[in-house]
């Protein structure tokens, strides 16, 4: 699968190192990168950018650009997925394929949008901790957010990211689109991978979506909440390798997904 990069995108609020495991699994014939988006891990925020998902969109294009990747299996969790559709509506010739797990295209309702504003105004007053023990509960099945080492992730990602990073994310979120007439009409492979027991976005919408897709295949994973690839990490990989292998021979024989000479790597940021 080396003719064919696959670039990941992490959610909120980890970063790349969310996709460890799951990077592990796929194995060394996959060249993978996984950036940290803007504003999370070691990358700063888009200081001269309103929040939106198109300006993370953009900062993909440009490092997909510095890495010579003229197209690439693009997937997504939860935020990254919302950032995936975006790169996809906005840049389609740069997709071979389109992964969303635990993630989903409509926009946010008055509701949620509404809630993410409040919990921006409550990290701006307390900083980024006041979040986790209402959020990292969500973040996982039932009883496996007490796992410290799955935890740990959004706690390390939260402080990375610290106030502006988290704010500037939740507003750009807030903000999105509906993206679902524009996946449905996509006329490439979509990769669909989600927790029965995701307490975020219901397992129902996954279903639906998956059904509506021109090209799709649909991984359903019981026991599992919405952080997927830290909670199921193998069959996360399987999917994804389903997912190049349907890019690359939609490709055609003798012909690359991409035409990049850089090195396979692991993430990157």
């Amino acid at each position: 699968m080396k003719d064919i990069p696959l670039l990941l995108i992490h959610g909120f609020p980890f970063d790349h190192a969310m996709w460890f495991s799951t990077i592990a699994s796929l194995g060394a014939n996959a060249k993978v990168l996984a950036p940290d988006l803007p504003g999370f891990g070691r990358n700063a925020i888009l200081m001269q950018e309103d929040p939106s998902l198109e300006a993370m969109a953009d900062f993909l294009i440009r490092f997909m650009d510095q890495n010579q990747m003229a197209s690439a299996v693009i997937a997504g969790m939860s935020m990254g997925g919302y950032v995936a559709l975006s790169l996809a509506e906005n840049y389609p010739t740069r997709l071979a394929g389109l992964g969303l797990i635990s993630s989903q295209t409509a926009a946010d309702s008055d509701e949620t949008r509404k809630g993410r504003f409040e919990t921006i105004k409550k990290i701006r007053a307390a900083g980024p901790g006041v979040i986790l023990d209402s959020l990292v509960p969500k973040l996982f099945a039932r009883e496996k957010w007490k796992n410290p080492d799955l935890r740990g992730y959004p706690e390390r990602g939260a402080k990375a990211a610290g106030v502006d990073g988290l704010c500037w994310a939740l507003e750009a979120m807030a903000k999105r689109t509906d993206r679902t007439a524009m996946a449905r009409s996509l006329n490439i492979p979509i990769l669909v991978v989600h927790g029965m027991e995701d307490q975020i976005i219901p397992f129902a919408k996954a279903r639906e979506l998956a059904e509506s897709c021109q090209k799709p295949i649909l991984i359903e994973l019981p026991g599992v909440g919405h952080s997927s690839p830290l909670e199921a990490p193998d069959p996360v990989a399987s999917g994804l390798a389903r997912l190049m292998t349907k890019c690359r021979e939609q490709a055609g024989p003798g012909r690359s997904a991409d035409s990049s000479d850089a090195d396979p790597s692991l993430p990157q940021s």
